[in-house]
């Protein structure tokens, strides 16, 4: 077959062209630092990569959620230390009043008071918050845990003068939360409080109500006993002992999730590894091939040029 100028010539722009895309794909390489750009420049290695990413998008949504949900149990932890506190500091005030030198208008007045604000600080930390979200009500997260409300009867106090007792209420419901911390393992992430600190805010009412009314020891009256500073230190240790378990129940938990997230971030590590071996170029190869097509892509110019300047005035022509 006879080689004309024309198809020497086509030849020449072919080469340069297929130079030039070669030099170009290298100089993306190594601007990106990664082995392709698009599935079909290497589909084997994309759909691994594909995989793998799949993967790592999974880790981190279980990632996620242990992180939520280690906040939240923490949170519960820390709110049942301050309950602890509050329960040291009202078994303290019953001792006070169980104390015979102490007078009625004593245990009425400067106990009784005392009391009543640890109630009520006892409330606010039952109604405790994490993102906005009540801890212990259960699925009711957007709505307070606890109230303190006045009752519908009154009560005498030890000089025979009504006043109005407060009694505790539980807003929440009996849910349960679950989250998924892992294909394979879910946890419970709220502790309720109707279980674990309602009983405890109930003591804590009835030892106000019996400093105020005097009730000091059990006479073997079922009528007043319940009211007696005797019966509500037995019942108070007893809600602390119910609110200890329930923590303890809690810490279990969130050393499961602390373990779980742990070897989630691991996983999680080792995948990234795993990407960017699949992925990511070799700078210094990418380099070195860089060079080597550029100088190529030289020598492919300078032959093309000889083939074009052998055409005749004819060929221009045409």
């Amino acid at each position: 077959m006879r080689i004309t100028s024309q198809m020497s010539m086509n030849n020449a722009i072919q080469n340069m062209n297929n130079s030039l895309e070669r030099l170009s794909k290298l100089q993306t390489k190594v601007a990106t630092q990664k082995q392709f750009q698009v599935a079909s420049e290497d589909p084997a290695r994309a759909s691994v990569s594909l995989s793998l990413n799949s993967h790592l998008r999974t880790l981190e949504a279980y990632s996620n959620t242990a992180e939520i949900t280690r906040n939240w149990m923490t949170a519960s932890d820390n709110a049942f230390d301050q309950l602890e506190n509050i329960s040291n500091r009202a078994t303290n005030l019953i001792e006070r009043g169980l104390n015979d030198t102490l007078s009625g208008s004593e245990r009425a007045t400067t106990l009784a008071s005392e009391m009543k604000d640890l109630l009520q600080e006892a409330v606010d930390v039952g109604n405790s918050t994490v993102n906005g979200q009540t801890l212990f009500g259960g699925y009711q997260v957007n709505t307070k845990a606890f109230e303190l409300v006045d009752a519908t009867t009154t009560l005498l106090d030890y000089s025979g003068t009504a006043f109005t007792p407060q009694v505790v209420n539980y807003l929440g419901d009996t849910g349960s939360m679950q989250r998924s911390i892992s294909p394979d393992q879910s946890v419970g992430m709220n502790v309720r409080g109707d279980q674990a600190i309602l009983g405890f805010l109930q003591n804590l009412s009835q030892a106000f109500n019996a400093l105020k009314q005097n009730n000091i020891r059990d006479t073997g009256d079922p009528l007043t006993d319940p009211l007696t500073l005797q019966s509500t230190l037995t019942g108070l240790q007893s809600s602390l002992k119910t609110m200890d378990e329930y923590r303890t129940s809690n810490g279990a938990r969130l050393r499961q999730v602390e373990s779980t997230a742990s070897f989630l971030e691991t996983v999680k590590l080792e995948t990234k590894s795993l990407l960017s071996k699949n992925e990511d170029t070799n700078l210094a190869e990418g380099i070195a091939q860089l060079t080597n097509q550029q100088t190529t892509y030289q020598a492919v110019l300078e032959v093309s040029q000889r083939a074009i300047s052998a055409l005749s005035l004819f060929d221009y022509l045409r």
